[in-house]
């Protein structure tokens, strides 16, 4: 009898040690998100312009999505982009944080009458834009977000 009591212990040890370990899995991987927007954030908040650069050629950073085939976020001349990971390109392109799948980005921009649309950030928007969200995607499934405003707002 005590052997088997021993056994349902062990075993509820064990699944509460399985438990522990798949919850700080996940932790780390929040804090890599929120570490990762924090840090776009930074730029942009830096930042005299922000763009979002594609392959076109009056993309100050062209040879960046070129070379990664995705688009840029610019927060003047430094980048972020993912590819595998998520990268900050200054210089030359560094992983920044692992396990992001995408990076999106969502702007506002002024309409008539006071209206403000939303869309996705596109290289043709320019200057435009009041205010931007950024969405990281996680391998796992979650999502994050921060907005940022330009502060230029007329």
């Amino acid at each position: 009898m005590a052997s088997i009591i021993a056994a349902l212990a062990a075993m509820s040890l064990a699944a509460a040690g399985i438990a522990v370990g798949r919850h700080l899995i996940t932790s780390r991987s929040e804090d890599r998100a929120w570490l990762a927007l924090a840090a776009i954030v930074r730029d942009l908040e830096g930042a005299t312009q922000w763009g979002m650069c594609t392959e076109a050629r009056d993309c100050p950073q062209k040879k960046i999505s070129l070379e990664y085939n995705v688009p840029v976020l610019l927060a003047d001349q430094i980048g972020w982009l993912v590819a595998g990971e998520l990268r900050r390109c200054a210089r030359d392109c560094q992983a920044f944080v692992d396990g992001v799948e995408s990076l999106e980005v969502t702007v506002d921009i002024p309409a008539s009458g006071g209206l403000t649309h939303r869309q996705p950030f596109m290289q043709r928007h320019g200057s435009t834009v009041r205010a931007l969200e950024v969405t990281l995607a996680m391998r796992d499934g979650r999502r994050f977000s921060r907005a940022v405003s330009h502060g230029k707002i007329k």
